[in-house]
């Protein structure tokens, strides 16, 4: 924006508005020149430092670190902080054989979770405990079965199984925390009104978006349906959070209730006609345009607030969207099929629950 206030133009324009009358020379290692040149530095420098004050008065996805002070100081809004996934983990071995709290279990990638409390392999030889991410974020999400070694193995256990992780959630993006910021002065929050039980709820670790239906049961009754920032149905305990949050808010006479999201899989299945493209490849590229779509359906269905629940309906999949997608993919010539969930026609989403991406075949 400033790239020509350099220290060499705005010398020589400070030298070019000398009046010659005046006697004063502009001539180099003249007295005007050797003042104008640190002259001109420090002026440079302060054109250099304005595109970081645009980048605090005008904030964006891209100023980093102001994003949280003009979240907090003008939106009382705090950066959300990423959630631990857990998972049950069946233990078998010998019978007596004591595995301590903290016992450390990894994936193949090197991702670590430990038990939470002490488990006894009882007389059958095995044991049910529960194992939590060493950290937070999404990529804890394992699959059932996907933690095969351990720190240090212990004399008596010889295998274990887990389910699949759920619960972990990546630290709130810059552009979520902008999307936040951005709805907050466009949307006001004020006076328990919709606005402000969606800010509530927003406002909790690893919550993703929150949808408000006002009088679901009757006058002084509001209603929030809840998913995790990965847009999947949020955990119990992230309900529980919820819940506790907007009761400490919530005006006198409200009664609140935060349920999870139910998750309706969509499965995908093409057939296709491809050039200078594998089929590898087109899968992953449509696994990830399906799972951008997926997103944007959820964000415009919870991002509102629905003033009764005749207005909370069900929205729609669209079958010619994904049709468009597969099509656009470079190396993509023709489809002979694609169905989703089988069929070939628009899906319907019931209003409380969010599409969630499962099997997509290319072949």
């Amino acid at each position: 924006m400033f790239d020509d206030r350099t220290q060499e133009q705005i010398k020589k324009e400070m030298l070019a508005e000398i009046d010659p009358s005046t006697g004063l020379s502009s001539m180099a290692g003249s007295f005007a020149d050797s003042v104008a040149g640190p002259t001109a530095r420090q002026i440079c420098q302060v054109y250099q430092a304005l595109p970081a004050v645009l980048s605090m008065l005008f904030v964006d996805e891209t100023s980093g670190g102001y994003l949280d002070l003009v979240a907090r100081d003008y939106h009382n809004l705090t950066r959300r902080a990423g959630t631990r996934a857990s998972c049950p983990i069946t233990l078998a071995g010998k019978a007596g054989t004591v595995i301590p709290a903290g016992t450390v279990f990894l994936t193949p990638s090197g991702l670590r979770f430990t038990l939470r409390e002490k488990a006894v392999l009882g007389q059958s030889g095995t044991a049910v405990g529960e194992l939590d991410a060493a950290e937070v974020g999404a990529a804890y999400n394992v699959g059932e079965g996907t933690i095969t070694a351990m720190w240090v193995n212990l004399p008596g256990l010889e295998s274990w199984e887990n389910q699949a992780a759920i619960g972990g959630t990546d630290e709130e993006s810059d552009q979520q925390m902008y999307d936040r910021i951005d709805e907050a002065r466009k949307r006001p929050a004020t006076s328990g009104n919709g606005w402000d039980y969606r800010r509530w709820a927003l406002s909790v670790e690893g919550v993703g978006e929150t949808k408000v239906v006002e009088l679901p049961h009757g006058p002084g009754t509001v209603g929030l349906t809840v998913v995790d920032s990965n847009y999947a149905p949020a955990s119990e305990e992230m309900v529980t959070a919820v819940l506790e949050a907007v009761k400490a808010s919530k005006p006198i006479g409200a009664t609140p209730s935060v349920t999870a999201a139910q998750s309706l899989e969509i499965t995908v299945a093409a057939t296709v006609t491809c050039s200078g493209v594998s089929q590898d490849e087109v899968s992953t590229e449509l696994k990830s345009r399906m799972a951008e779509y997926l997103i944007s359906l959820v964000r415009n269905k919870f991002g509102r607030i629905y003033y009764s629940p005749e207005e909370d309906l069900p929205y729609p999949l669209l079958y010619n969207r994904v049709l468009a997608m597969l099509l656009t993919i470079d190396g993509v010539e023709n489809f002979s099929t694609l169905t989703v969930n089988g069929g070939t026609e628009d899906l319907s989403i019931p209003a409380d629950h969010v599409p969630v991406l499962g099997e997509v075949t290319v072949t």
